[in-house]
């Protein structure tokens, strides 16, 4: 019988014959979104397939209708249409969109939040700065479309870094990070990484910014650990999952503070003490926060002391995105010039290739802030290259040719530093695939 592979998992589910994707999803209790309970009036069940595209029956008119109005490619399918014919890999593409995280939270975390549950978190607060002025001087459109190319790409440091947005309030929002991770060492990394990588994004856009509306995009971020409820909050017909607490107002107040002292990320000590030693700090000082009785000690933060693999690669893979396919083509190029030995072991059409390499790297670099959750999924992905005939051996290959055409599209920008980084995810990576 035909296997479904899910990516995010590392599970694989028989399918009998003429079942959909989402029927197998659902037969297997494989959480699977179905706003429209699966007859095509929704896109919410939609996936991306990993491998095995040919294996599933083509779009029928209905999906490929929809497909056409939204400008999908080959590879986004709608599960509910989709009949498997034989053995694919798969990864449901909602579970990265932040309002699909917020509704799923409590089931991927395996609770039933009730009223609420007490849990440790860090808690991001961010706000864009003389946001006010800005918005005074220009038309409500450009604002709207000003914000939302800013939270599209400050967004998504928090996803890949294991955190879900609570709530945009206006130019500011709320990012919090530990309802799946294990230790406050982690939350911590991951909340600060996320602020770093934020931190890149506004200073991409700020020239763009400072060109388009004659105002550069600076932005201030507070980071604060402690307790919080994680809870549903307000109407019945209407709750949306947050948290509340006095973590979330300090996370605030701190945030308030980035201006005053002429720093655009400030951290609380509860953060620095659960990283000793990890973080390039700057001089602390002790404030006393608005509504507090106590002072807080805050540290300006400008980095790690030591390279961090994540944050790099996930920072350097920003400019791959904005020209991936021609990043896939000229992999695939370096790889027949150098080993033209493994171009047997490709099938599909190349631009098609092309498409499914970038993928896989998209998922693996989304996913290197909560590895746990891939791995299982790298390993199936893995043992599916070994039934195509390709060897251990083949992947030190490949890993020369990344090397190659990374240095390639990222020029001078391609430190040994950044060598290093990918390099260390790549083995990482394969170490995952040939488990």
């Amino acid at each position: 019988m035909p296997k479904v592979t899910y990516f995010q998992e590392g599970v694989t589910a028989e399918a009998s014959p003429g079942q959909t994707l989402l029927e197998v999803s659902v037969e297997r209790r494989i959480p699977h979104l179905q706003q429209c309970g699966g007859h095509a009036r929704c896109t919410t069940c939609r996936v991306q397939v990993l491998d095995g595209l040919f294996n599933l029956s083509p779009p029928n008119s209905v999906e490929q209708g929809v497909a056409t109005q939204r400008g999908w490619d080959a590879f986004t399918r709608l599960a509910c249409q989709s009949r498997v014919q034989g053995d694919v890999v798969i990864r449901r593409l909602l579970n990265n969109a932040s309002e699909v995280v917020a509704l799923d939270l409590d089931e991927l975390a395996g609770r039933e939040l009730g009223a609420g549950e007490e849990l440790d978190l860090a808690v991001l607060f961010s706000d864009i700065r003389d946001f006010t002025t800005f918005s005074e001087q220009h038309l409500p459109h450009d604002v709207v479309h000003m914000l939302n190319r800013y939270f599209t790409a400050a967004v998504e440091p928090v996803l890949t870094n294991n955190g879900f947005i609570d709530k945009y309030i206006g130019d500011g929002l709320l990012a919090v990070f530990g309802v799946r991770d294990k230790t406050p060492e982690q939350i911590c990394k991951n909340a600060v990484r996320a602020a770093l990588g934020m931190l890149a994004a506004a200073n991409r856009l700020s020239v763009a910014f400072a060109h388009e509306f004659r105002v550069p995009l600076r932005i201030g971020i507070g980071v604060h650990f402690g307790p919080a409820i994680l809870g549903r909050i307000g109407h019945p017909e209407k709750r949306q999952l947050t948290v509340i607490g006095d973590t979330v107002n300090t996370a605030s107040r701190i945030e308030s503070m980035t201006k005053p002292m002429g720093v655009p990320l400030l951290l609380s000590d509860a953060i620095v003490s659960r990283l000793p030693g990890q973080l390039k700090l700057g001089p602390p000082k002790e404030t006393l926060l608005k509504g507090k009785a106590a002072c807080t000690l805050l540290y300006p933060c400008f980095g790690f002391t030591e390279s961090d693999p994540t944050l790099l690669v996930q920072s350097s893979f920003y400019d791959i995105t904005l020209r991936e396919q021609e990043f896939g083509e000229r992999f695939y190029e370096n790889l027949f010039i150098q080993h033209p030995e493994l171009r047997p072991l490709f099938h599909n059409d190349m631009t098609a290739q092309s498409k499914m390499l970038m993928s896989i790297w998209n998922m693996v670099v989304k996913g290197l802030g909560h590895r746990p959750e891939i791995a299982d999924g790298l390993a199936a992905l893995g043992r599916r290259h070994l039934k195509y005939g390709a060897k251990g051996s083949d992947y030190e290959k490949l890993r020369g040719v990344l090397l190659t055409t990374l240095e390639q599209f990222l020029g001078e920008a391609f430190t040994p530093e950044l060598r290093q980084a990918w390099t260390t995810v790549y083995e990482s990576m394969i170490q995952a695939m040939l488990r």
